[in-house]
């Protein structure tokens, strides 16, 4: 009885095993009876073809080179856009850059007329009042106007009664926000 425990299972396997090899030699003849036949041929004429499904077919032919022709429109329309977009991005960083450097020398330009007016001011506060305003008369309004604000009112009161009466009455007005540059 031991023996046919073992035999069974022996003789399953050793079965199964022999079936398994015998399909690949049954699969591997018939392959190779079928690789000694000639490859089908193909039909030669078309088998019949309805005139609706020919126009279709045409139909969707002319629509497909529709489509290539649009993306290939989008397609370089793209790449103008793309070239657009670099050279505005090129051109605005100049700018950007110009600008700063505008502000920069603006900036210098500022403290330099600043350092100049400072100067002016000592100077004219420093000379005789009656100089000072027969100078300060034929000068730009404007320019008197600033050196005459910033002097000190004391030197400025000085000054500004050395001046013609109308001269000093208008600088004084506008000095006071009363008169525009206009008037």
């Amino acid at each position: 009885m031991a023996d046919e425990k073992i035999m069974k299972p022996i003789s399953f396997q050793l079965i199964a095993g022999l079936t398994c090899a015998c399909a690949l030699l049954a699969g591997s003849w018939t392959y190779a009876q079928d690789s000694q036949t000639e490859p089908p041929q193909l039909p030669t004429q078309p088998a019949s073809v309805s005139p609706e499904t020919l126009r279709l077919l045409e139909m969707i032919e002319r629509k497909n080179q529709e489509l290539k022709k649009r993306e290939e429109e989008l397609l370089l329309k793209e790449k103008n856009l793309q070239a657009l977009e670099k050279k505005v991005h090129s051109d605005l960083q100049k700018i950007e850059e110009a600008l700063a450097r505008s502000e920069e020398i603006l900036g210098i330009k500022k403290d330099l007329i600043e350092k100049n007016v400072k100067a002016l001011v000592k100077a004219y506060s420093n000379m005789k009042p009656v100089q000072a305003a027969a100078l300060l008369e034929r000068m730009d309004e404007g320019i008197a106007i600033v050196i005459i604000s910033r002097m000190n009112s004391r030197v400025a009161g000085k000054v500004l009664g050395a001046m013609n009466t109308r001269v000093a009455k208008n600088i004084s007005e506008k000095i006071a926000g009363k008169k525009s540059d206009s008037n």
